[in-house]
């Protein structure tokens, strides 16, 4: 009982299914301006209020797991047209225009959400112990985005982190080709990258989506075929 198979987030490629050491993804010209979608997604909390997320990855929103608050950012509540969202007031401002009619009913510190249990967007991992809950960490800025970050363990290595301590595992629905497993079954097979716009068209169809812009940003790319790098855990 005392060896155990760990998990490790790291840089990969799909196209030559290699992971890529933090030295190669530092190499010059491996980030490279990249164009992706950006995502504001409302999560259903188990009292009813939509905690807004924003993600540059709709791929790993079939893995979302938990979801990280600031703990002492303050996050306002915003009524309108008889449904409450939960933003970081500082970040209100930029979303003036899906939310500007609104009105702030209440406003929480992230320690006071820290806890609360939501509705997972999707059934793959609905079973998962300890999954779908807010959580408290530090990473989370107000930079950009809602001040909410969606995390996908198996997608991120500050995810991993957080939920991990949180007694969440790390899933990872991906394969050596950058394609989704069998667990995502509507998708299987498809590449992350082609499932962008499949997972926006899904979550749009169910009125989720406060938000659907385009995010310009440098980006990783594999030094030896020139392919964008995924983030994945590595055994």
């Amino acid at each position: 009982g005392l060896i155990y198979e760990g998990f490790r987030v790291i840089a990969y490629c799909w196209r030559c299914e290699t992971p890529l050491s933090n030295t190669e993804t530092r190499m010059d010209d491996v980030y490279r301006d990249r164009q992706d979608p950006a995502l504001t997604v409302g999560f259903e909390l188990e009292t009813g209020e939509q905690i807004l997320a924003w993600t540059t990855t709709p791929w790993t929103l079939p893995s979302n797991l938990a979801l990280a608050v600031g703990p002492d950012v303050d996050y306002a509540v915003v009524e309108l047209r008889g449904t409450r969202y939960i933003i970081a007031e500082a970040l209100l401002p930029s979303y003036a225009a899906e939310l500007g009619d609104g009105t702030i009913v209440d406003v929480l510190k992230g320690a006071e959400l820290s806890g609360r249990r939501y509705t997972p967007l999707f059934d793959y991992f609905a079973d998962t112990p300890n999954a779908f809950r807010v959580l408290a960490a530090d990473f989370v800025s107000i930079e950009d985005g809602t001040g909410i970050v969606h995390l996908a363990p198996g997608f991120g290595e500050e995810d991993q982190m957080v939920a991990n301590a949180a007694g969440i595992p790390t899933v990872c629905p991906m394969d050596e080709h950058g394609r989704y497993t069998a667990e995502v079954t509507d998708w299987a097979g498809t590449h992350v990258f082609e499932a962008n716009p499949l997972v926006i068209r899904e979550l749009k169809a169910r009125g989720v989506v406060l938000r659907h812009a385009t995010y310009d940003h440098p980006y990783p790319h594999c030094w030896r075929c020139s392919q964008p790098l995924v983030y994945r855990a590595i055994s």
